[in-house]
């Protein structure tokens, strides 16, 4: 299913979402950002995990640093605000209607979203590569910058056991498995740009290595949606004081990278 919108928070539809929001205490490292993050003032390739969460973010070569914090941010409030909503493991579609809105409100506007399902038995499959598959699909014109970013993105974390092992733990549960993946590349025009693509799998028994990259499922069923977005910076920084004090930890905390050298 393809579906093409571009629908985008007014000033005053931001305004509501985020009063609705509880008062938190600003951290102090929000207050005073001199300090590096952890995708620091580099505009080179370069790629995050959630250390706590499934979640994959890749910067393209020229993504700005204030583009990239800004990514950064709205995905750390996106994930805080859609799992008060929902349980991920048991409620997927609500977590990410939630997830969705709180990624408006902070300045994104969306296109182009797909969502297919998958089924197999008895074989070998590699989530990576249907993730691949629609987030090319998702990205229509940009998917050659996209794609291969992400593909080597996708090699490097084969290639590191630590990487693997985290992204494993916080993505798989019993019997279900979730990740998030957003490649991001930055327009001649300066827009930033991204395909989010989420991943939602069960499956009754499995075997051999870590689920995101070599599963032996002898039952799987795959949900599977992407969307790409355009941010608007301006949105964002007019929002960024609600979304900084929504914050609870650093990039720092929150993320850690992935070496792609």
């Amino acid at each position: 299913m393809i579906v093409s919108e571009n629908v985008a928070f007014t000033d005053q539809e931001a305004e509501q979402f985020f009063n609705a929001l509880p008062v938190k205490q600003k951290m102090q490292f929000l207050t005073t950002p001199e300090s590096p993050s952890v995708g620091g003032e580099t505009t080179e390739e370069t790629a995050l995990i959630g250390k706590e969460t499934p979640i994959v973010i890749a910067f393209a070569d020229g993504v700005a640093p204030e583009k990239r914090q800004a990514v950064m941010n709205i995905a750390q409030l996106s994930e805080a605000y859609a799992d008060t909503k929902a349980n991920r493991k048991t409620n997927a579609l609500a977590w990410y209607e939630a997830y969705h809105e709180s990624m408006k409100a902070c300045g994104w506007t969306f296109t182009n979203y797909i969502y297919t399902t998958h089924d197999t038995k008895n074989v070998n499959v590699t989530m990576d590569s249907l993730v691949l598959e629609i987030v090319a699909m998702a990205a229509g014109a940009n998917a050659a910058a996209i794609v291969p970013l992400l593909g080597k993105v996708f090699d490097r974390i084969k290639k590191d056991n630590a990487i693997i092992t985290l992204f494993d733990n916080n993505s798989k549960g019993s019997s279900v498995g979730s990740c998030q993946i957003m490649p991001c590349i930055e327009s001649e025009g300066g827009i930033a740009v991204t395909v989010l693509a989420g991943l939602e799998c069960t499956f009754n028994s499995s075997e051999g290595g870590a689920w995101f990259w070599k599963w032996k499922a002898s039952s799987l069923s795959v949900q599977k949606a992407a969307t790409q977005m355009n941010l608007n910076f301006d949105s964002y920084k007019r929002r960024e004081h609600h979304i900084l004090g929504q914050l609870d930890k650093s990039s720092d905390d929150f993320f850690a990278n992935i070496n792609l050298k």
